[in-house]
């Protein structure tokens, strides 16, 4: 029998569909160019980078390759950037996929959302759409995004999306430069009656190219901190210290990359994760199945890293072959980082349990 709740359901779909090896949820990383310039952003060009634009699928491209993952059969994809609203031809490509019969996600900064924009995603609405904010004020959101008048624009965007029956789930991307506000954030969020979540484990650029992150990411026990103000973390780590020994996993990756899920970028390599652009399989030369084939071929070829598959912490830590590649260059290393959080993790659940 399949659960009958969305969550559990959804993850059971998932779970057997990676059994079979069907790609049932997709990404289509429709641009990487992006109208902000967060000091954080793991990928982001900007804005009017032309070579970037002129590399980027075009609409047909986007809709054939929709329709060959669902005769491959894809139920889910989000649609992501970059920001996808640079896109003039965003509409385009969403409306056929809303007749697809695609349960569809959208991730938006909302700061290009227009009235119009948002009566035309309110008559076909996406599953789920989710905004990130940046802040809670203009001079933090300048500070975070490098530009001004952010903050007012994505207010805008969020109230336009209310105002055409749109509701959607807010998120936030924490760092030494707006933690300060993410109970104003939270408060907003209530305000508006939507959900809200916070992320602040801040990997470097995929593309290698430098950045801050090393400057504005949290400490072990900063990240640490914020993660414990979340009672369901705490619960979790205390089911993990309650293990007589840690979980062994076998494989190299422990999520659905690879196996029942995959991510199409700006330029139309077929990936793993929205983190690594490996195998860079091409479905708009070979086809899609055949994309798909080099996908799933690509997960065996990547060795568990024997370090961390024998590591008292490894419970505790989020290390994976996409952390590792970017934060290393290599696809089985440890991450000094990772590791310093897990350890602190450990300690401080220990902490909690015999307080």
């Amino acid at each position: 029998m399949l659960p009958t709740e969305y969550k559990e359901l959804t993850k059971t779909l998932l779970g057997r569909a990676a059994e079979m090896g069907v790609p049932m949820s997709g990404t289509f990383e429709l641009t990487s160019r992006c109208n902000l310039e967060c000091a954080m952003c793991y990928i982001r060009t900007r804005a009017g980078d032309r070579a970037m634009k002129a590399s980027e699928l075009s609409t047909a491209e986007w809709l054939d390759l929709a329709r060959q993952g669902v005769d491959a059969g894809m139920m889910f994809l989000l649609l992501t950037g970059g920001e996808v609203f640079l896109r003039p031809d965003f509409f385009d490509i969403y409306e056929p996929l809303t007749e697809m019969g695609l349960l569809l996600t959208l991730f938006t900064n909302a700061t290009l959302i227009t009235s119009s924009g948002a009566r035309r995603l309110g008559r076909r609405p996406p599953g789920r759409t989710e905004i990130t904010l940046y802040g809670a004020s203009e001079e933090t959101y300048a500070a975070v995004t490098g530009h001004q008048g952010g903050y007012a624009r994505c207010i805008r965007g969020i109230e336009l999306l209310l105002d055409a029956g749109i509701k959607p789930k807010l998120k936030t991307t924490l760092s030494r430069i707006n933690a300060h506000e993410f109970d104003t954030m939270q408060e907003m969020a209530d305000r508006w009656g939507l959900s809200f979540s916070a992320a602040w484990l801040l990997t470097k650029r995929r593309d290698f190219c430098s950045s801050s992150i090393e400057d504005i990411r949290f400490s072990a026990s900063e990240a640490v901190d914020m993660e414990f103000r979340d009672v369901s973390a705490v619960e979790r780590f205390k089911t993990i210290a309650a293990r007589p020994e840690p979980m062994k996993n076998e494989d190299a990756f422990y999520c659905h990359a690879g196996r029942s899920s995959f991510v199409i970028g700006p330029s139309g390599d077929m990936n793993i994760c929205i983190d690594l652009c490996l195998p860079r399989a091409r479905p708009t030369e070979v086809g899609f199945l055949k994309a798909w084939q080099e996908v799933k071929d690509f997960i065996p070829t990547v060795p568990q890293s024997s370090n961390c598959a024998s590591c008292e912490l490894s419970d505790y830590c989020a290390r994976c072959p996409a952390w590792s590649y970017v934060e290393t260059g290599g696809l089985s290393n440890s991450v000094d980082y990772l590791c310093e959080v897990a350890k602190e993790r450990k300690e401080r659940i220990a902490e909690v349990i015999s307080a």
